[in-house]
Protein backbone atom coordinates (compact mmCIF):
# COMPACT_ATOMS: atom_id res chain seq x y z
CA UNK A 1 0.00 0.00 0.00
CA UNK A 2 1.55 3.41 -0.89
CA UNK A 3 2.06 6.55 1.30
CA UNK A 4 -1.27 8.91 1.27
CA UNK A 5 -0.22 12.73 0.33
CA UNK A 6 -2.76 15.55 1.67
CA UNK A 7 -4.67 15.85 -1.96
CA UNK A 8 -5.75 19.64 -3.23
CA UNK A 9 -9.60 18.65 -2.33
CA UNK A 10 -8.09 18.56 1.65
CA UNK A 11 -7.49 22.45 0.78
CA UNK A 12 -6.63 23.70 4.31
CA UNK A 13 -4.45 26.24 5.62
CA UNK A 14 -1.66 24.78 7.57
CA UNK A 15 -0.94 26.96 10.42
CA UNK A 16 3.02 26.00 10.13
CA UNK A 17 3.00 24.54 13.47
CA UNK A 18 5.15 21.70 14.04
CA UNK A 19 2.95 18.87 15.68
CA UNK A 20 4.19 16.61 18.53
CA UNK A 21 3.24 13.72 20.60
CA UNK A 22 3.34 14.48 24.31
CA UNK A 23 6.04 11.75 25.71
CA UNK A 24 3.47 10.18 28.20
CA UNK A 25 0.17 9.71 26.83
CA UNK A 26 -0.61 6.41 29.18
CA UNK A 27 -2.97 9.05 31.65
CA UNK A 28 -4.42 10.89 28.93
CA UNK A 29 -8.70 11.08 28.25
CA UNK A 30 -9.39 8.51 25.47
CA UNK A 31 -10.90 11.95 23.86
CA UNK A 32 -7.82 13.64 23.69
CA UNK A 33 -6.05 10.73 22.54
CA UNK A 34 -8.02 10.29 19.76
CA UNK A 35 -7.32 13.96 18.90
CA UNK A 36 -3.83 13.65 19.33
CA UNK A 37 -3.79 10.49 16.72
CA UNK A 38 -6.12 12.46 14.06
CA UNK A 39 -3.33 15.54 14.46
CA UNK A 40 -0.60 13.34 14.50
CA UNK A 41 -1.64 10.95 11.26
CA UNK A 42 -2.07 14.21 9.64
CA UNK A 43 0.94 16.08 10.05
CA UNK A 44 3.39 13.71 10.95
CA UNK A 45 1.90 11.06 8.40
CA UNK A 46 0.81 13.07 5.93
CA UNK A 47 -2.23 10.98 5.86
CA UNK A 48 -5.17 12.91 4.08
CA UNK A 49 -8.52 13.72 5.99
CA UNK A 50 -10.63 11.33 3.96
CA UNK A 51 -7.96 8.89 5.06
CA UNK A 52 -8.09 9.17 8.49
CA UNK A 53 -11.53 8.66 8.60
CA UNK A 54 -11.45 5.44 7.24
CA UNK A 55 -9.05 3.99 9.31
CA UNK A 56 -10.32 5.86 12.37
CA UNK A 57 -14.06 5.11 11.58
CA UNK A 58 -14.67 8.97 12.43
CA UNK A 59 -16.50 11.77 11.49
CA UNK A 60 -15.70 14.17 9.24
CA UNK A 61 -16.53 16.62 12.13
CA UNK A 62 -14.50 15.43 14.66
CA UNK A 63 -11.70 15.01 12.03
CA UNK A 64 -11.60 18.51 10.97
CA UNK A 65 -12.65 20.23 14.38
CA UNK A 66 -9.59 17.67 16.54
CA UNK A 67 -7.00 19.92 13.69
CA UNK A 68 -8.31 23.09 14.16
CA UNK A 69 -8.53 22.51 18.33
CA UNK A 70 -4.76 21.45 18.16
CA UNK A 71 -3.38 24.83 15.86
CA UNK A 72 -2.28 21.81 13.23
CA UNK A 73 -4.60 23.40 10.70
CA UNK A 74 -5.91 26.97 10.51
CA UNK A 75 -9.83 27.86 11.07
CA UNK A 76 -11.57 28.98 7.79
CA UNK A 77 -14.85 29.77 9.60
CA UNK A 78 -15.85 33.26 9.34
CA UNK A 79 -15.66 34.50 12.80
CA UNK A 80 -18.90 36.93 14.42
CA UNK A 81 -18.53 40.42 13.81
CA UNK A 82 -16.35 39.91 10.62
CA UNK A 83 -17.49 40.86 7.24
CA UNK A 84 -17.06 38.20 4.21
CA UNK A 85 -14.16 38.32 2.09
CA UNK A 86 -16.02 38.33 -0.70
CA UNK A 87 -19.35 39.89 -1.84
CA UNK A 88 -21.99 37.70 -1.30
CA UNK A 89 -25.14 37.21 -2.92
CA UNK A 90 -27.70 35.82 -1.07
CA UNK A 91 -31.18 35.54 -1.91
CA UNK A 92 -34.15 35.02 0.76
CA UNK A 93 -37.07 33.32 -0.55
CA UNK A 94 -40.00 35.82 -1.71
CA UNK A 95 -43.72 34.25 -0.61
CA UNK A 96 -45.78 33.01 -3.58
CA UNK A 97 -48.45 34.86 -4.13
CA UNK A 98 -46.41 37.88 -4.91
Amino acid sequence: MGIFLNTPMDSFRLSGKNFRLPAETLHLDPKLKRELTICNLFANHHLAAADIIRILDEKYENVILSLIKHHVVLDRRQHQGSPPLHNERRRSEVPKGR
